[in-house]
């Protein structure tokens, strides 16, 4: 697009950068939704990892897996209401000598 500008009393075109498609512009929305997006997808591929070693290295069958499923549903709920932290949690597989690696920014936030 050309754009007429008056420079000096003289009419001078201007043209108007192009924008690199390959950079679009992104806003904060777009950001912590891609944020959120890479969590979600992180922890479903934590989970597929366990229960698949549950189920094929330890023989636990879907009856098990399912109780383990609604075991942590229930885990999960009492962090949200406040009954227990992620903090104790881990500070309890700690003393049992199960250190989890890269937990330290989850820490943070409970």
């Amino acid at each position: 697009m050309i754009i007429a500008v008056l420079v000096n009393g003289r009419t001078v075109p201007k043209v108007k950068k192009k924008v690199n498609p390959r950079k679009i512009p992104a806003t904060q929305a777009d950001v912590h939704k891609a944020k959120k997006e890479a969590e979600n997808e992180a922890i479903r591929i934590a989970w597929a990892i366990m229960f698949t070693c549950l189920r094929d290295k330890e023989g636990w069958g879907m009856v098990r897996l399912r109780r383990l499923w609604g075991e942590i549903e229930n885990l999960s709920d009492s962090i949200v209401k406040g009954y227990v932290t992620i903090t104790d949690l881990m500070t309890v597989l700690e003393e049992d000598g199960i250190m989890l690696k890269g937990y330290e920014g989850v820490r943070k936030h409970g």
